[in-house]
């Protein structure tokens, strides 16, 4: 009985910790090259800003240069050259400006469009045994109870500035579901950051450090 009463305490704990931890998946669901000028890349250096009023705004960011790097794209998180307010209140010409200087040819620009929070109910399985919920008492039972979940949905739209055009040549548009709250989105950020970094890797329009160095040195033979 207690072998019985250890195992149930130890499989109430993990659908507690999943219900806590949540889930994150991200999908894009449209992405268009030359939707204004086409561009002129190949793009070698680019700036990610996340313009979002978040918390997580740095750690997205940061997860978003990882995984441009690990294409062999030199990348940079906005935060690092705008600090915590990113770009809010400046023009375009002064960020076309600074982002020259500091050497980008492109921009990253991440906008949440729209965020709607759904209720699930998730319907318990009868071949599963739990403790009872009510009191927290330890008396099993031969179903889970039914219970609800509220998933965050988010709407965001990506653009691709080439900085000497000042113009957007690529956009995209992603929908992420996380039913986490904060604990979601930040074990999220990976996969989000992947899922972009892949669409627009899919454009062709940046070439990798490693494939420059190689145009250079065959250049010399």
């Amino acid at each position: 009985m207690k072998k019985l009463q250890f195992t149930l305490v130890a499989l109430f704990a993990v659908l507690l910790t999943a219900c806590a931890s949540g889930y994150h998946d991200t999908k894009v669901i449209s992405a268009e090259t030359g939707s204004q000028p086409a561009p002129k890349g190949p793009y070698q250096s680019l700036v990610v800003g996340v313009l979002v009023d978040h918390e997580l705004r740095e750690h997205l960011e940061d997860a978003i240069v990882a995984k441009f790097a690990a294409m062999g794209v030199k990348a940079t998180a906005a935060y690092t050259v705008y600090g915590d307010k990113g770009v809010e209140g400046k023009s375009l010409d002064y960020l076309a400006k600074r982002m020259r200087d500091n050497g980008f040819d492109s921009a990253l620009a991440i906008h949440l469009e729209d965020l709607t929070t759904e209720t699930t109910e998730v319907k318990g399985d009868p071949g599963v045994a739990i403790p009872a919920s009510a009191g927290m008492t330890m008396t099993p039972q031969v179903y889970s109870p039914d219970f609800y979940v509220n998933e965050d949905i988010y709407t965001a739209r990506l653009e691709l500035w080439d900085v000497d055009q000042k113009a957007i040549v690529w956009t995209g548009k992603t929908v992420s579901f996380n039913t986490g709250g904060f604990k979601g989105l930040e074990k999220g950020a990976d996969h989000y950051a992947k899922t972009i970094t892949d669409a627009i890797e899919d454009a062709n329009i940046f070439r990798s450090e490693e494939r420059r160095v190689g145009k250079e040195c065959r250049s010399r033979w």
